[in-house]
């Protein structure tokens, strides 16, 4: 557990073993334990799938799965989550689930796990770890838009399988056992959680530059909009479908060269939409993809040379144009953003993640963050009846990537 020292995780390690202990058995003892940590989009809104760069970073909000070899059941697998309150265990038959695919989503906890198996089946290079107990727990928080999900089926993936070829082969699991959950994601958000640190992620190749940011003494901080919002039930899903349709316009006018909607010039969307291949919502997608794509580039270079001032700006651009351009966010969400904007010293400000709810991302000095509080409760929190809510703001700092740790000192936990 070295290298999450002075994180969270130690006390999800802990949640997790307490529930396994309570659900299965108190001699109950697991031999592999993943950690997975969250993720936050600094840059790059919805432009992974459509082949575009996105800067992200792992926080220290974690995910852990907790796993112990069984005796009964061929390739049976059973789990309990710490964090659903009924405690219920959930017994599941691998071999009845090779073709599974949710039928009903949005997925729950469940769910992911069900799809993360039916990956695993399919792919004969690895070896699944079962039959099996798991327990899982973990404090990224749900709905934020800090990709919990993809934290979990990270974690899953390295809890319950061995043989992967390297880390691109988990990204890839992992995102297979979310589409079969019924998120049809791409792989940005798996990649920060196992790269860990800050990234770049190329859509086009899905490629991963790890980064070594000086923030000084500004962090990121999250604030909850309040809005609970899941990929699978969002608008994402049709903002992938619009994505695809107007490629395909804009391939059938230019020809399939053009690999991906961020292979675009913003002169090339113009003549496009001036032309009428691309008109209306379609065309404003396009522009959002070609121009968010550019804001990342700017920012990595404001990164690199610590230009944090450009890089806030840079935040806000982005957080307007996925409002209005890609019509992601929600009016509570850019409600928010408003009042963290409002502060003085904020360095700007943005909605985050799928859209629709979920927090705003903020750029700050550390020393603003009290004052960032007291306005977001003046002004947004107490208008909305949750001032007296905790965990409305998370100051996040960058975390390792997804590990199997070993358990030092179990017997501490009990």
């Amino acid at each position: 557990m070295d290298t999450f020292a002075g994180t969270t995780a130690g006390a999800s390690v802990e949640r997790a073993i307490a529930a396994g202990r309570d659900a299965f058995a108190s001699t109950w003892s697991p031999n592999r334990v993943a950690v997975a940590p969250g993720r936050i989009e600094l840059l790059g809104n919805h432009v992974d799938y459509n082949g575009g760069p996105v800067l992200a970073a792992a926080i220290d909000r974690f995910i852990v799965v907790a796993a112990s070899d069984e005796s009964r059941g061929s390739q049976s697998l059973r789990a309990v989550a710490a964090d659903i309150p009924d405690g219920s265990v959930v017994a599941l038959d691998a071999d009845a689930l090779g073709d599974w695919r949710n039928p009903s989503p949005p997925p729950n906890s469940f769910d992911y796990v069900r799809g993360l198996i039916a990956s695993l089946v399919q792919r004969p290079s690895l070896d699944p770890q079962l039959p099996a107990s798991i327990a899982i727990a973990g404090d990224v928080p749900m709905g934020f838009g800090v990709s919990s999900s993809a934290a979990l089926c990270v974690g899953l993936a390295l809890a319950l399988a061995e043989g992967f070829s390297g880390q691109e082969d988990v990204v890839l699991v992992a995102q297979e056992a979310e589409h079969r959950a019924g998120t049809p994601c791409g792989t940005m958000d798996q990649s920060a959680s196992v790269a860990g640190g800050a990234i770049a992620f190329d859509g086009a190749t899905l490629g991963v530059e790890r980064l070594d940011p000086d923030l000084g003494d500004l962090v990121f901080a999250l604030a909850d909009s309040g809005v609970e919002r899941t990929l699978g039930s969002s608008s994402y899903p049709r903002r992938v479908a619009e994505s695809r349709e107007a490629l395909a316009l804009v391939q059938g006018e230019l020809g399939p060269d053009v690999a991906n909607l961020a292979a675009l010039a913003a002169t090339q969307v113009d003549d496009l939409e001036a032309r009428g291949i691309l008109s209306g919502v379609l065309a404003q997608r396009a522009r959002h993809v070609v121009d968010e794509t550019a804001r990342v580039h700017a920012g990595q270079e404001a990164m690199i040379a610590g230009d944090w001032p450009r890089f806030g700006r840079l935040m806000t651009e982005s957080g307007r144009s996925s409002a209005t351009l890609y019509d992601i966010s929600h009016p509570r969400v850019e409600e928010l953003v408003a009042a963290a904007l409002g502060v003085e010293g904020v360095l700007g400000a943005r909605m985050m993640g799928g859209g629709e709810g979920g927090a705003a991302l903020v750029l700050l000095p550390r020393e603003t963050v009290p004052d960032l509080e007291r306005t977001l409760v003046s002004r947004y929190y107490r208008r909305h009846g949750m001032a007296d809510r905790e965990g409305l703001i998370h100051v996040c700092a960058f975390a390792p990537g997804a590990a199997v740790v070993p358990l030092l000192g179990r017997s501490a936990i009990g």
